[in-house]
Formats: structure tokens, sequence, C-alpha cells
């Protein structure tokens, strides 16, 4: 349980995609979010993009496709709904297992909308993450408790509200919080800030829980390229605190 390691990968860059699929994976990732537009904060990725991550990956990986067409807003009406929906039918025709979204109703979770995107996701046999979305929810315990209760699988956040644009570290006493509420019926994916210097730290929230860590930024080099030491340094940090805990 909980000692997982995701690498957010851009997927605008065709030629530079599989190389970066296959390294992550090589250095010990256990799973992939793909996304397009990082300067959006990531946007649902091209079919283009996904064959090509899909057929990079090892058999064991997994590979989630972010399903967010449209950026600075988490509110889905009727129309973003549909396209949300067919984004998850390529993802899954593409040989995806997992899709990443997020549906709010004012500040709250849209019952509605994410009932239908949990269906659509598991029609296809795809594990679901709620994203970051879930930091702009007041009432995290109720929205953790509603999640469940639906069937997603796992919850993104860095324990900070949205709009703070705080780092993980400044959301640690409220990750504590959430990790206790969800008790390991859903998966918490810590992300947002996730780097060498306090992986040692995080790795500790995942002791004995259901909780893995999300990388992006911290892992890639200046041209883009994920970077086999930058993960293998986040993974060791796991190790070390393991060891100093036998």
């Amino acid at each position: 349980m909980g000692k997982n390691l995701e690498i957010c990968l851009n997927a605008d860059d065709h030629i530079q995609l599989a190389d970066n699929v296959k390294t992550a994976f090589t250095a010990g990732a256990s799973r992939i979010e793909l996304c397009s537009t990082m300067q959006l904060e990531g946007l649902t990725p091209s079919a283009t993009a996904m064959t090509i991550a899909a057929h990079a990956m090892p058999s064991q990986g997994e590979l989630l496709i972010m399903i967010r067409p449209v950026a600075n807003q988490f509110i889905v009406d009727a129309t973003i709904l549909k396209l949300m929906l067919t984004q998850i039918a390529h993802a899954a025709h593409a040989g995806a297992t997992g899709v990443v979204f997020g549906a709010l109703n004012a500040n709250d979770v849209d019952i509605a909308a994410t009932t239908a995107l949990i269906a659509c996701a598991h029609k296809y046999n795809l594990v679901t993450t709620f994203h970051r979305a879930f930091d702009c929810i007041e009432d995290s315990e109720k929205a953790i408790a509603l999640l469940t209760e639906l069937g997603v699988d796992r919850i993104l956040t860095n324990g900070t509200k949205w709009t703070d644009n705080k780092g993980v570290m400044q959301g640690l006493n409220h990750l504590q919080t959430i990790i206790n509420h969800a008790n390991d019926h859903i998966e918490i994916v810590i992300g947002g800030g996730v780097t060498i210097d306090n992986a040692s730290t995080l790795w500790q929230l995942t002791n004995n829980n259901l909780v893995s860590l999300h990388a992006y930024s911290s892992v890639h080099n200046k041209d883009g390229c994920v970077d086999p030491l930058l993960i293998n340094a986040i993974l060791n940090q796991r190790t070390n605190k393991q060891a100093k805990n036998d």
C-alpha cells in the first residue's frame, strides 16, 4: 500500500513523449498521468499522444489520461460533459488504464456529472482519479465521503486551496487530515510541489496508508526530458525513510 510514484508527463511533444514514458517506468515510476498544455495546468492530450504513450509503456504500468477539455474552470455543463465522455472513450480505445477528471458545482462536487464520468470510465474498466478540483472544495471530509461512495478510486491533492498556489509542504497538516478521513477507503495522491527535498517527509505519510506521490517538474530537465536520476532520488527518499523506520 502507498509506496507508488506517479509521474505527470506533458504530451505536447510527440517525438519526446515515447522516450519520456519509457524512461519514467524504467526509473521506477508506477504510473504516468498524461496531460497536454501544462501551462494551463494540464488539459486532455490528443488521441495521437494517448496512443504513443500506450505503446511505449510496459505491460505492468498504469497510463492515466487527463480528461479536462477546458482550462480555468471545473464547472461541467452539458456540452463539456459530452466532450469529456467522448474523451474517456478515446482514452480507453488508445490503451489507457485510467482517467483523471473533476467536476464541480460552485465549490462542491457535481454529483450528476461525476456519476456520469465514473460510469463511463467503469464501462471501459478504467481506474478513476478526481483531480485537484478537490482542492477547491471547502468541506474536504464531506467530499472524500461522497467521492468514495460514488466509486472514485483516487483523489489528487496537495492539501492547500487551489486558488492559493501554495506548495505541498504548506498543506502538510491538512494532508494528514485528508488521509485520516480517507481511512484507506480511497487512495490519496499527493501532488503539486513534490520534490527531492520534501520527498522524505511526504513518503512518511504513505506509511501503512493508501497514499502515493505525484511529481512533474521536479523530475524533468530544462529540455523537458524525464531525468531518471531525479526519479531515483525521490524513490531513494522512500527507501531511506523505510530504512530509518526498520
